[in-house]
């Protein structure tokens, strides 16, 4: 059965951009790269400042080839990825006020969700404007983006109880002569309860994706459901305990999906791709709340939760959603957590990053390889004083293995590799004589 993996920020992966961007608290696609990532003598390459409170704080950063794509307040901001200087920006629409989702990006196009239920696409190349969608029931824009097949699919949400809608977006600049061009989407599925964090996955003919109606309270019953790509139209549900505040992933391995509640519980369960019905529920119930997209590599499930003051990071198993290990975490991860590969081949190890959401807001590093058992932990990174704070951002990384995060200081940060005072003068001995060595041979061989 050919199944199609949800992109969301992780959309650049299917363009090969080798760069990982992971929306924080949820992003659909597998947040996994197998670039060699910094594991070791971490260090801000750069901080680069935004706002000071929610109405201006950035966004997780989207990583597009060399640039970071960020929105602040009312601006979209393409950046240089190598020391974060401003290459262009522009006014917006609306703006985003808690800044928890990252723009996403597909077909040369940046797309960002604006409050009062816009989404607004963008041109990459010049920054321009192509077109503006308007949900006739407006809500907060909190829901990533997943794209498939030139559509695009996120959702709002108002409260536990107001209706409000999922839609899907034809991605196409219809009028290039107009950059305010009215986009209609192609459906609209309206619930009560709405769409909070929840980003879809889209496989075959269907949408999968979970719903914030635990009306009650965040224990309550909730539901995913499955609907289909064309129309909108709800085809299969299943009954759960919880809003569900992750995207929904699939995972080729266990051919299954995989989302988490915030009432403390990660969800597996499977679909018929002919007829898009659910079935198979399995869960695991953690010692708290869950945001966290899981992630699926090798029969294992990463994740993290809430517990008491701070958090818990879990290695489950893919297929039973046992526990195999947890460790405990500075604060509750509510961002998505990135695996590397990069070095499985040589040593054996995966690697983790997670931020948390305390402060300071610094990276945690976790290390695993095949039957492990107990954990292996660090911080790998605290920010400075003047810019440490808490932080629900998801982790994402570029070609070169720097990282890429922000926390509610109203700072984005680039963590790499700290070269040594040796290292530093030894690579600038070296750079010197191979300018040296060019310059002697052009001048005896001329």
């Amino acid at each position: 059965m050919k199944k199609m993996l949800c992109v969301l920020l992780c959309v650049l992966l299917i363009f090969a951009i080798v760069a990982v961007s992971c929306f924080a608290v949820s992003e659909s696609s597998q947040c996994i790269t197998e670039t060699k990532t910094v594991t070791e003598n971490a260090g801000a390459l750069y901080v680069k400042k935004f706002g000071v409170n929610y109405k201006a704080a950035p966004t997780p950063p989207l990583v597009v080839g060399d640039t970071l794509i960020v929105v602040s307040g009312v601006k979209l901001y393409k950046l240089n990825a190598k020391n974060g200087e401003e290459i262009a920006s522009v006014k917006m629409a609306g703006s985003t006020f808690y800044a928890t989702v990252s723009p996403a990006f597909a077909e040369g196009k940046i797309f960002v969700q604006l409050d009062g239920g816009i989404v607004q696409a963008f041109d990459y190349e010049t920054m321009k404007s192509i077109w503006i969608y308007r949900d006739p029931l407006g809500g907060q824009a909190l829901c990533p983006i997943t794209y498939s097949d030139e559509t695009i699919y996120t959702g709002f949400w108002i409260s536990e109880t107001d209706k409000a809608n999922y839609v899907a977006l034809n991605v196409k600049d219809e009028n290039p002569k107009r950059e305010d061009e009215r986009k209609k989407a192609l459906w609209t599925y309206t619930s009560a309860g709405g769409f909070y964090w929840s980003g879809c996955a889209v496989a075959d003919q269907f949408v999968v994706l979970g719903k914030d109606n635990a009306s009650k309270d965040c224990t309550s019953p909730s539901q995913i459901v499955s609907l289909n790509r064309k129309t909108g139209k709800c085809v299969s549900s299943l009954g759960v305990k919880g809003d569900i505040r992750s995207s929904v992933t699939y995972s080729s391995e266990t051919d299954a999906y995989y989302v988490s509640s915030k009432a403390g519980y990660i969800y597996m369960f499977k679909m018929n791709g002919y007829d898009g019905k659910l079935s198979s529920l399995k869960s695991f119930a953690a010692p708290g709340a869950v945001t966290v997209t899981p992630v699926i590599y090798k029969g294992r499930l990463y994740a993290g939760c809430q517990k008491g003051s701070g958090g818990e990071f879990l290695v489950l198993n893919a297929v039973t959603m046992k526990k195999i290990y947890s460790a405990a975490m500075n604060g509750y991860p509510q961002g998505n957590m990135l695996v590397s590969t990069g070095y499985e081949k040589e040593t054996g190890k995966i690697y983790i990053y997670s931020t948390y959401n305390k402060s300071p807001g610094g990276l945690m590093l976790f290390t695993d390889s095949a039957g492990q058992k107990e954990p292996v932990s660090t911080e790998l990174f605290v920010p400075e004083s003047d810019s440490q704070q808490f932080s629900i951002s998801s982790v994402s990384t570029d070609e070169k293995g720097n990282l890429y995060y922000k926390n509610d200081s109203g700072c984005i940060f680039a963590v790499g590799e700290k070269k040594s005072t040796a290292a530093l003068w030894l690579s600038i001995l070296v750079a010197t004589i191979n300018i040296l060595v060019s310059v002697m041979k052009k001048i005896l061989f001329r």
